[in-house]
């Protein structure tokens, strides 16, 4: 190093830089390679990853309908988390009716408990609820608070309300492809307490 420095020193400026990018260029792109690397490294680790809520829509809604519904609800609902949508495409109807691979898209995300809630039909939701597939409401919210907003429930011969009506809330009357459709909560659901945060915003909206 000393002998660079004292070498560096008998040159101008421009003669300086000509000779370290030509002794040295594979040193500096070794250097600025690592930097790199170690930034995107701690990027990775250190950044905040913004929270999702698996939100599945089981129904004869195309994906059109559903990116709109996903940034209309993420723009003027949520902040603390944002509402991932996806879709299973059904003419309605029960499971066995629908195709091989979108059953097989169902059946994984469900097992692997990555939907939280779904929007689908009354035929479609019974039907889970006959394979114990579904949640009771009640661990959820407070179904006074369902009642107390008019929210149409879904009890499917029961005493638990295992579904409850999309069309009392604002977010979903404003697409009116979402409108006549049942909220349900996989039995398999983990983010039971953004269950609970989703359901009481979308009342006091």
């Amino acid at each position: 190093m000393k002998k660079l420095w004292a070498t560096l020193k008998t040159m101008s400026f421009k003669e300086a830089v000509d000779y370290i990018w030509e002794y040295y260029k594979l040193h500096i792109f070794a250097i600025v390679f690592g930097v790199f690397i170690l930034v995107s490294i701690l990027t990775t680790v250190f950044e905040e990853k913004e929270e999702l809520y698996q939100l599945m829509v089981v129904s004869e809604i195309s994906y059109e309908q559903t990116d709109e519904f996903s940034t209309q609800i993420n723009e003027q609902y949520f902040e603390d988390f944002q509402v991932a949508t996806d879709n299973i495409i059904s003419d309605g109807g029960s499971l066995s009716e629908q195709s091989y691979e979108q059953v097989q898209k169902l059946v994984a995300r469900i097992a692997t408990g990555m939907i939280d809630i779904m929007v689908t039909e009354e035929e479609f939701a019974a039907e889970m609820l006959e394979q114990e597939g579904l949640l009771d409401f009640s661990e959820v919210i407070d179904v006074s608070l369902l009642e107390e907003h008019d929210v149409e429930l879904y009890k499917f011969d029961s005493e638990k309300v295992y579904g409850i009506s999309t069309n009392q809330f604002d977010v979903f009357n404003d697409i009116e492809a979402f409108q006549d459709r049942i909220l349900i909560i996989p039995a398999s659901s983990k983010n039971l307490d953004k269950t609970t945060q989703f359901l009481e915003k979308l009342l006091e909206s």
